[in-house]
């Protein structure tokens, strides 16, 4: 019992102990991500949808008589000024 107790000990602390890490080499040519390309031309839209659907949305769902309905919980931290760029 002592032996299995002693060697469960062992393996817990081998597994404990941390891997070692290494960083790869980065070669901007070759570590390129092609979707990324397709971020950089949908970003600006997803700012808008935000803009123009999303944050209204949000206004009207938290507003002092409509929060109860739609289950809104306000953050400390939410200002009231929501089409402010942040």
């Amino acid at each position: 019992m002592r032996k299995l107790l002693v060697a469960a000990l062992l393996a817990t602390a081998l597994l404990a102990l941390p891997a070692r890490a290494g960083a790869h080499e980065y070669v901007r040519g070759d570590s390129d991500y092609p979707l990324r390309y397709i971020a950089y031309a949908l970003h600006p839209f997803g700012i808008a949808v935000e803009y123009t659907v999303l944050r209204p949305i949000h206004w009207v769902v938290s507003q002092p008589d409509l929060d109860i309905v739609f289950g809104h919980e306000p953050t400390p931290d939410e200002s009231k000024n929501y089409f402010e760029w942040k």
